[in-house]
């Protein structure tokens, strides 16, 4: 397990330092909702970065979160917080990142769950632990080849 994540974690280095080392403009992104296609899920879910859905409900936690774009890569952290359980929400991902192309690649539990995805556009981590009086969410991202 701790190799698992040193290994996630060395990529992650390695991969901002590559993009770090391009001489594009770096520009801080907002997310923004977008609509989705199907009427059932609509009231439901949003997409604050392509591919990865948010339930509407969980309420962002913009200090805690970045986006930056460089070109066409797509790379930070988006937090959310929310009355859900823990388990409520790892089973809303586990089933909405395969709807949306993902591939589980990695998970382990303990206070908190992380799970790693990849697809061909990059890979996705999902954080989920609970609070005092709130589950708290955490994306992080790194998406490359995204239409400007």
């Amino acid at each position: 397990m701790k190799r698992f994540l040193l290994f996630v974690f060395i990529n992650f280095f390695i991969v901002s330092t590559v993009f770090a080392q391009e001489k594009s403009n770096v520009e801080v992104v907002i997310p923004k909702a977008e609509e989705v296609k199907t009427q059932k899920t609509k009231e439901l879910i949003y997409f604050p970065v392509p591919f990865i859905p948010v339930l509407k409900d969980l309420e962002y936690q913009a200090e805690k979160s970045a986006l930056l774009r460089t070109g066409k890569i797509l790379t930070g952290m988006l937090v959310f917080r929310g009355n859900y359980k823990p388990n409520s929400l790892i089973e809303f991902y586990k089933v909405q990142m395969k709807n949306h192309g993902w591939e589980e690649i990695g998970a382990f539990s303990s206070k908190v769950t992380f799970i790693a995805y990849k697809r061909p556009e990059g890979t996705a981590f999902i954080s989920i632990s609970q609070g005092w009086y709130y589950t708290e969410l955490r994306i992080v991202v790194i998406l490359n080849q995204l239409e400007e």
